[in-house]
C-alpha cells in the first residue's frame, strides 16, 4: 500500500497499526532475564542492560502506531508508516547483533 502496489484500504491501513501497536505491548516481555544466555540469539546484551531504554523503544513505537490507527487516505498512511516503521531500524541498530 505504501508503494502503491496495491490500492489505499482504509480498514487495512488501520488494522496493520493495530497490529503494530499490539506487538510493540508484548515485544518486551519476550526478552526476561531468563532469556539472557543460552541458544544461539542475534539479541544484543544491551537488551538486558539498558531495560529502560528497550522498554522506552517499545513505548515510542506503540505510540507511533496508535497515531496512524485512524488513518484515512493515503497521504496519512505513508507519513504514519515511515514513522512507525523507522521504530524498527533505530532498535534493531542498538539492540540486535548484525551477523
Amino acid at each position: 500500500m505504501a508503494k502503491g502496489e496495491v490500492a489505499f484500504d482504509a480498514a487495512k491501513a488501520q488494522a496493520v497499526f493495530k497490529t503494530y501497536a499490539d506487538a510493540a505491548k508484548k515485544m518486551p516481555t519476550l526478552f526476561p532475564d531468563s532469556s539472557k544466555t543460552g541458544g544461539e540469539t542475534t539479541a544484543n546484551p544491551k537488551i538486558w542492560e539498558d531495560q529502560a531504554g528497550f522498554k522506552a523503544a517499545f513505548v515510542k513505537f506503540e505510540a507511533d502506531a496508535a497515531a496512524g490507527a485512524t488513518v484515512a487516505n493515503l497521504d496519512g498512511f505513508r507519513t504514519a508508516f515511515g514513522a512507525a516503521t523507522k521504530n524498527c531500524g533505530t532498535c534493531h541498530e542498538v539492540y540486535r547483533i548484525k551477523k
